[in-house]
């Protein structure tokens, strides 16, 4: 695994060193954790653009000035199902990434091991940076408040062409 600090990794013996108290079965168990959580916050980000991109379609159907009533209807309400489902993935991935992060860091304590899987403000804490306000915003919230708002535009295309038609 590599050193997120800015320092230089500690060579191969003072690493052994350190790892030596776990178990294989605990080493096996930390790798394929760490492996996952990589896993759900990759995925994590891949849904807001793909969502995006499918909102995009579906809004410039939804608002065409040559789409029909119908084509305006089914992509409003597709670009609100799909923002809806684009949500609760970003949401359930999200939780999963972080209760293996918690698992990780019980392990690294567990063992006396340097905590690589703590929180941002403890990690910034521990090095001693001052983080700014902004970075206190919740990046997968702002996300899922964007793509809802996509949403709600899906919607507003339904009832401008409910009403207009």
């Amino acid at each position: 695994m590599g050193n997120i600090d800015s320092e230089a990794a500690p060579d191969e013996n003072s690493q052994a060193q350190e790892l030596a108290p776990a178990s294989p079965a605990t080493l096996t168990q930390y790798q394929v954790l760490a492996a996952r959580r990589q896993s759900f916050d990759t995925t994590m980000w891949q849904v807001p653009a793909l969502s995006l991109t499918a909102q995009s379609f579906l809004l410039s159907l939804a608002y065409g000035a040559q789409s029909s009533k119908p084509a305006s209807i089914v992509g409003g309400l597709l670009s609100f199902m799909i923002s809806l489902m684009s949500v609760q993935l970003l949401l359930r991935l999200r939780k999963n990434e972080v209760l293996d992060s918690i698992l990780l860091q019980r392990i690294e304590r567990e063992h006396g091991w340097t905590e690589l899987f703590t929180s941002g403000a403890a990690r910034a804490r521990s090095i001693g940076y001052s983080r700014r306000r902004v970075i206190h915003l919740r990046s997968y919230l702002i996300w899922a408040a964007g793509l809802a708002a996509f949403g709600l535009a899906g919607v507003t295309a339904v009832i401008i062409a409910i009403v207009t038609g």
